[in-house]
């Protein structure tokens, strides 16, 4: 399993992710991070109206 970051703590996570770029790394390609031994994932999709 392939990740961007990998986190010791969910406060470094939090403190990376207020970042707007990381943010956004993160959420489009869609690859997972490793936060104290939990693997997230996040899923970017626009809305269709």
């Amino acid at each position: 399993m392939k990740y961007i970051k990998y986190f010791e703590t969910i406060e470094e996570y939090e403190s990376w992710m207020k970042v707007e770029e990381n943010a956004e790394e993160v959420y489009q390609s869609e690859e997972k991070i490793l936060v104290d031994g939990v693997i997230i994932s996040h899923t970017y999709k626009e809305e269709e109206i």
